[in-house]
């Protein structure tokens, strides 16, 4: 499994991480055995990283992964990291938001800190219901992040990238946070590849933006949140709500299937393979986040990790259909 560096954390991260939260459902929903065989042959596999947040099963994610590694004595060999979402009315007093937060989840990790926390309010240019105001985020709510690390709760901090596209850019180059977890995919690589977002929202290269800022990239919903192809399985999520504008679950379908002869002619085993190596190809990220229902599909992602990044023509392939 190839190691890589989560920017100027300076941390190492499995080119795959391993996701806990709902919409793979196999740490919130799955049976409690499967968890722990499935987050014991990722280690074995070289997995490290392991994504998680307070919000995912109701704090059952955190609860279960917690139990996992407490069970398997593997805190000490992995890296975990965990979120924190705002509302407006927590704008109030961030710093007791977050703290409080941060305290709730190493409660139910039965863990001292994690490696990283994360924002995971969408980033907007003005207030709005959806998310916080990019003003508040590199001001008060940051200055409540860093209070956290400074703590010891968390040894890094970061966001999830989305939100605004101008708002998600002055975050990644504003100097207060290290790491940023990017929505990249084959039906919307806008974030690696301005302008190539199949009709959703562009993130107009946030990923080489972030990079070149030092941030380590975490490439999010790499599968579209399990949309890409027809598969699903009986603990995934719903991810049929809309995390990007444009989106709709039947343009990810559709878009996934005209790939289908680019799927054939590099002699991959499926559209899966495609997007999730379509991440790893991506130069700037570096980790690229899947969130499991089943055995089988860790064992498949472990398999498509060896195989590394895809070739440039591939690349090519899936860009000049975009």
């Amino acid at each position: 499994m190839e190691s890589r560096t989560l920017g100027k954390t300076r941390l190492q991260v499995s080119a795959l991480g391993f996701g806990c939260g709902d919409i793979g459902g196999l740490i919130t929903k799955g049976d409690p055995a499967e968890g722990r065989r499935a987050v014991d042959r990722a280690m074995r596999a070289g997995v490290t990283y392991f994504d998680t947040a307070a919000s995912y099963g109701r704090g059952k994610s955190e609860t279960n992964l917690g139990r996992i590694l407490r069970e398997l004595g593997a805190w000490s060999k992995v890296r975990v990291g965990t979120k924190v979402r705002l509302t407006q009315a927590d704008l109030a007093n961030p710093k007791e938001a977050v703290r409080k937060s941060i305290e709730a989840s190493l409660k139910r990790l039965q863990t001292d800190s994690v490696d990283l926390l994360q924002l995971h309010s969408p980033v907007l240019e003005t207030a709005g219901e959806r998310g916080l105001a990019i003003g508040h985020v590199l001001g008060d709510v940051s200055d409540a992040l860093e209070a956290v690390k400074q703590a010891g709760l968390a040894r890094h901090i970061g966001f999830t990238g989305l939100g605004e596209t101008p708002a998600l850019h002055e975050a990644a180059t504003a100097g207060r946070f290290e790491s940023v977890q990017s929505y990249f995919n084959i039906v919307n690589a806008s974030a690696g590849y301005a302008g190539k977002s199949s009709g959703e929202q562009d993130f107009d290269g946030l990923i080489d933006r972030a990079a070149a800022a030092g941030l380590g990239v975490i490439n999010i919903r790499v599968m579209a949140g399990g949309t890409i192809g027809a598969e699903h399985h009986a603990n995934a999520g719903d991810a049929s709500y809309a995390l990007v504008d444009g989106y709709e679950v039947s343009k990810e379908r559709a878009r996934a299937e005209e790939l289908t002869d680019v799927v054939r002619q590099a002699g991959l085993d499926s559209v899966f393979e495609l997007s999730f190596r379509f991440g790893l190809s991506k130069p700037g990220i570096s980790t690229v986040l899947i969130g499991f229902s089943s055995m089988e599909q860790l064992d498949s992602a472990i398999r498509w990790a060896e195989r590394g990044p895809l070739t440039p023509d591939t690349v090519q392939a899936v860009l000049a259909s975009a």
